[in-house]
């Protein structure tokens, strides 16, 4: 097992303004090189695992806020993984890094309750910028992306109640135009009211639907029949 914490008198506490992060893949060599590119930036690497499994148990131990997770792994498939680890750690936010530029694993990837999905290839500073946006609440995907990963979404559990608290019609209208992948300051131009009001109504609605980030409100939306995926 690969795990380590650099805090041991509390693995559950950040330290001060960096955000834990676990890096997942089967290369030594490529977690090494991502460990390089996060040095002296706010992301704190806390643990490192192998597999999908190994990720599993390390994250029960470490609890990291945020983890890149690579899907294709020897010892255990990433999206297995991805699965338990957000049943298990609502709140801990899941950046798939792959090779792979495929659309059903992005789709998987999605629907698993990843908050976003990056290649590999990646340079340095717009990698810096995608995990501060996740950091910050922020929707890695385009509004295309959103859209092709969201269709085939079954809508089974339209009737369910398992809303923690009912939604207002506001919020409502909020989380539709949320689910198209539309930004904070472009929901606000199409409601006429203040971005910080939108805001405000995202984070009301992340808790009421008890999802850990916007990508997942979109899922939620999709699986009701509140967004048109087709």
């Amino acid at each position: 097992m690969t795990g380590q914490d650099n805090s041991p008198n509390n693995p559950t506490e950040p330290e001060s303004g960096r955000i834990r992060l676990m890096l997942v893949d089967d290369h030594a060599i490529w977690r090494g090189g991502v460990r390089s590119m996060l040095e002296d930036t706010q992301f704190e690497i806390v643990a490192e695992a192998s597999s999908g499994p190994e990720a599993v148990e390390v994250a029960r131990q470490i609890r990291p806020q945020m983890m890149l997770l690579d899907i294709r792994m020897a010892g255990g498939d990433g999206l297995d993984a991805l699965q338990i680890l957000k049943q298990e750690h609502r709140e801990m936010a899941v950046i798939m890094l792959t090779t792979y530029d495929n659309p059903t694993y992005m789709a998987r990837a999605v629907a698993g309750g990843a908050a976003g999905y990056l290649l590999k290839g990646i340079d340095r500073e717009p990698f810096l910028e995608a995990l501060v946006a996740v950091a910050n609440g922020e929707m890695l995907l385009s509004p295309e992306e959103l859209s092709r990963s969201l269709r085939g979404i079954s809508k089974s559990a339209a009737v369910s109640t398992e809303l923690y608290q009912p939604l207002s019609d506001r919020e409502l209208d909020v989380l539709r135009l949320l689910a198209t992948g539309l930004k904070n300051r472009d929901m606000a131009n199409i409601l006429f009211v203040a971005e910080s009001t939108v805001k405000t109504h995202v984070e009301h609605i992340i808790q009421k639907l008890g999802v850990s980030d916007r990508v997942q409100a979109a899922v939620w939306a999709a699986r009701h029949g509140l967004v048109e995926t087709r």
